[in-house]
């Protein structure tokens, strides 16, 4: 999720507060705001804010700043609460790491004896009132682990993290899996049949299977894991797929070696390149068609890199012999460009999040943006607009409320300012409403 591109220069401001028992007041608020330029008709919320809110570890008792870089997002029903659970895309750092991190305020509690990289990376819980907006506390669940980035929700409602951008320096290995972590004791779980790769982001697909993006920034093969048992995703078999992008047809190949799965694909087929593969593959979610299209589908970003600006694809019949692909946004530095996470509300609407380098924001108008696809549409000429990020903000995490009021989202942020979690609202509506600009 996070571009190579991307040069730090300053230092994070650490600011430590006493968690407060309501969220703060709409934006614009505080230093570095508005954190988002929201369409007509909607308003946000400010939930967290990386750094300045206080946060209580459940497994030292502990209170921190809460950590910074602020990810993925997924919700859970927990009776007359709502849990919030968040990654912090944080590594140690160590030799190979990405820099950048140092200096922020990050947690490091390092269990003894467990399997994970002891780095920096960890999962908190902000629990929410009915309303979903009002904070109650603020929990770190789960530290050690590194550079977590996009998240999974299980079907059995259990939280799956992805660690991007193994370590170098890693001979154990405890770098670079992911995870399925507990929401109710934050007990992690490494899932190693999924392979070690640079993990973005996993989609539970309709045939029981499991697609994965792998995310090192170049071209790279995507994977599918076959679990053993359904509910255990600890073991089971692992293919990539070898993609004829003339044709936009794929065939899986494996099973692969969980542990070295790059190299077991480039033994097999060669090294991933320009016409067998995907420029920097990175959000992947179940297609809100697949239902309607009697098909077994999943919708991913390639965000590119370069002079190749991007695209979304929609990949079909991904339990035959033959995998069928199909671009649905067609990226153009103009109205799409290095389109990252996404999610669909329930309604079928696509809301997709970019996310540039530092080098590239001028071809990009200035901000990252987040576009709407209509349900139903294709084509970058039936986006519409929903968002701009100011000071070069990125958008990351979105996850719809349960009763579809609320969208989630991370706001991404280089010193000097902090990285934050909102909540967004639709006046006198909800996201299932048609979404029009």
């Amino acid at each position: 999720m996070r571009r190579a591109l991307l040069a730090i220069t300053a230092v994070a401001v650490l600011l430590m507060a006493t968690a407060t028992a309501v969220a703060d007041p709409p934006g614009p608020v505080g230093t570095g705001d508005p954190v988002i330029n929201l369409a007509g008709g909607f308003t946000y919320s400010i939930i967290s804010t990386g750094c300045t809110d206080s946060v209580t570890s459940t497994e030292s008792g502990l209170t921190f700043p809460m950590p910074e870089d602020f990810d993925a997002n997924i919700v859970f029903s927990a009776g007359d609460e709502t849990w919030l659970l968040s990654n912090h895309e944080l590594t140690q750092p160590r030799p190979g790491d990405f820099q950048g991190d140092a200096g922020k305020c990050a947690v490091n509690e390092q269990t003894p004896a467990d399997a994970d990289s002891d780095g920096t990376g960890s999962v908190s819980r902000i629990v929410l009132a009915k309303d979903g907006v009002t904070v109650l506390r603020r929990e770190l669940i789960t530290t050690g682990l590194h550079d977590n980035c996009a998240a999974a929700q299980t079907p059995w409602k259990t939280y799956l993290t992805n660690e991007e951008f193994p370590f170098i320096n890693d001979p154990e290995l405890r770098s670079g899996w992911v995870w399925e972590i507990d929401p109710a004791t934050g007990a992690e779980k490494r899932l190693t049949g999924m392979g070690r790769f640079s993990h973005e982001q996993e989609a539970f697909a309709a045939d029981g299977s499991w697609y994965l993006t792998n995310d090192r920034g170049n071209f790279q093969y995507l994977y599918k894991f076959i679990p053993d048992r359904r509910s255990d995703l600890t073991t089971g078999r692992l293919y990539g797929l070898f993609f004829d992008r003339a044709t936009n047809t794929g065939t899986w190949v494996g099973p692969l070696d969980p542990f070295a799965p790059e190299a077991d694909m480039i033994a097999r087929v060669g090294a991933p390149n320009a016409t067998n593969s995907f420029g920097k593959a990175e959000g992947i979610v179940a297609s809100a068609s697949s239902a309607t299209r009697g098909g077994n589908e999943v919708t991913f970003t390639e965000s590119g890199f370069g002079t190749d600006p991007g695209r979304v694809w929609r990949l079909s019949d991904l339990s035959q012999e033959v995998v069928k692909g199909e671009v649905i946004v067609q990226g153009d530095f103009g109205r799409l460009s290095r389109p990252d996470n996404l999610r669909y509300n329930d309604a079928g609407d696509l809301f997709i999040m970019e996310d540039h380098g530092s080098a590239e924001f001028a071809l990009a108008g200035g901000s990252n943006e987040i576009w709407v696809l209509p349900r139903g549409k294709t084509g970058a000429e039936n986006l519409v607009r929903f968002a701009s990020m100011p000071n070069r903000f990125e958008p990351t995490g979105p996850w719809f409320s349960n009763d579809n009021h609320i969208l989630y989202l991370s706001v991404q942020a280089d010193p000097p300012f902090q990285s934050r979690v909102i909540a967004i609202q639709r006046t006198g509506g909800n996201f299932n409403q048609p979404y029009d600009g």
